[in-house]
């Protein structure tokens, strides 16, 4: 009896699974993906329908024989919600969607986030959605919480520009709210979900460098995401650039994010003009205006980064590298001139592309996370 409800579990969840990555399709179409008997899927089917969280949209198209047409199936979009959150050094993000990836909610503010303020932020953000969660049969399902340090089973472990690592947060959270699935993850990881689940092309092997405070990255290895022991991959930032260069919060000298990281970029120019910026887009400014602190600061960069994306290639070899830095929105060829100075000094076959997702990739990836694991657990739910 115990295998046959395992069996049954399994197949509800590959059935729902396949119905957030594959929707409007009908029972056929199902059995036939997932090699379960017609009788099977339609009384899988007829339980979810019940329970609300599939639903019969309408019709397809009928076969070349005749007979009658398909019905088409989905995920409810009345079912449930799922939040990401993105905890930046200083700035705050966040994303609601349904499970089938409808955006109802989104915004991003500035904000400096410690250990102090950063339940409130959390929960004030939650209560600032009750209107919409209150409409959902399953509410909110969940919510992933990107952190811009080290996370492992859902443990902050190490976060170098702020300090959200003194505090147990899933625990407080949890307490707060039990009724929520707290989920927390590397932002980088969470960027590389959302670009892998989003894409329209195959990302069997990428790599997703994230600049920002720091340099992060997330790991895709023959489709799966790779985090290493404890969750420790992907710390490309904290690579030695420099020998014995810039001293690291990590205890190093001369890592890759002392000299290509945002912060590090803003103070390099600063350091060379007697114009004090803080901010990527008024160096840009200056860049495209050809000023000769900004045109120095920037082709510098061009050339570290080209000397750590190939360091990079060279550990993973990935089919691709996404590139999400606030340089691209500013300075279009950014990306060009860096693949040229690395086919022009390293000779290496290196495609670079851009952030796909408008800057919410990591918020993408936490949405769908939540949404995976509330899928996963809905046959003990039921």
């Amino acid at each position: 009896m115990e295998n046959k409800f395992n069996i049954r579990k399994s197949n509800i969840v590959e059935i729902l699974n396949l119905l957030y990555n594959k929707p409007n399709i009908s029972r056929i179409e199902i059995s036939k993906l997932i090699n379960l008997n017609k009788a099977s899927v339609s009384e899988i089917i007829s339980l979810l329908i019940e329970k609300e969280i599939v639903s019969e949209i309408g019709t397809g198209n009928g076969s070349s024989s005749g007979g009658r047409k398909p019905i088409l199936l989905k995920l409810n979009d009345k079912a449930g919600l799922s939040l990401g959150i993105d905890l930046g050094i200083d700035y705050v993000s966040f994303l609601l969607t349904d499970l089938n990836k409808n955006i109802l909610a989104y915004n991003r503010f500035e904000k400096t986030v410690n250990k102090n303020n950063v339940v409130n932020i959390i929960i004030d953000i939650i209560r600032s959605l009750d209107n919409y969660i209150d409409g959902y049969i399953y509410g909110l399902i969940g919510v992933s919480l990107a952190i811009h340090g080290r996370v492992f089973n859902d443990n902050i472990k190490f976060t170098p520009y702020y300090d959200l690592d003194k505090i147990n947060l899933k625990e407080e959270l949890s307490n707060i709210i039990p009724s929520i699935s707290f989920h927390l993850e590397n932002e980088s990881n969470l960027a590389a979900i959302g670009e892998f689940e989003n894409s329209i092309d195959q990302l069997k092997n990428s790599i997703i460098i994230n600049v920002h405070s720091g340099i992060g990255a997330g790991i895709i290895i023959n489709e799966k995401l790779y985090t290493g022991f404890e969750g420790r991959a992907g710390e490309v930032g904290h690579m030695i650039l420099i020998p014995n260069g810039k001293k690291c919060p990590c205890g190093n000298n001369g890592c890759f994010e002392q000299y290509c990281s945002i912060p590090a970029l803003l103070e390099d120019f600063n350091e060379k003009s007697n114009l004090k910026i803080q901010t990527v887009k008024a160096l840009c400014d200056l860049y495209n205006s050809n000023n000769k602190e900004a045109v120095e600061t920037i082709s510098n960069n061009i050339e570290l980064m080209a000397i750590g994306i190939t360091n990079i290639f060279n550990y993973f070899a990935p089919d691709n590298i996404f590139i999400h830095s606030e340089l691209i929105d500013y300075i279009p060829e950014y990306l060009n001139l860096i693949n040229h100075k690395i086919k022009s000094t390293f000779s290496k076959d290196v495609t670079l592309l851009q952030n796909k997702l408008d800057g919410k990739s990591n918020l993408f990836g936490g949405v769908t996370r939540c949404v995976y694991d509330f899928l996963n657990e809905f046959p003990d739910i039921i």
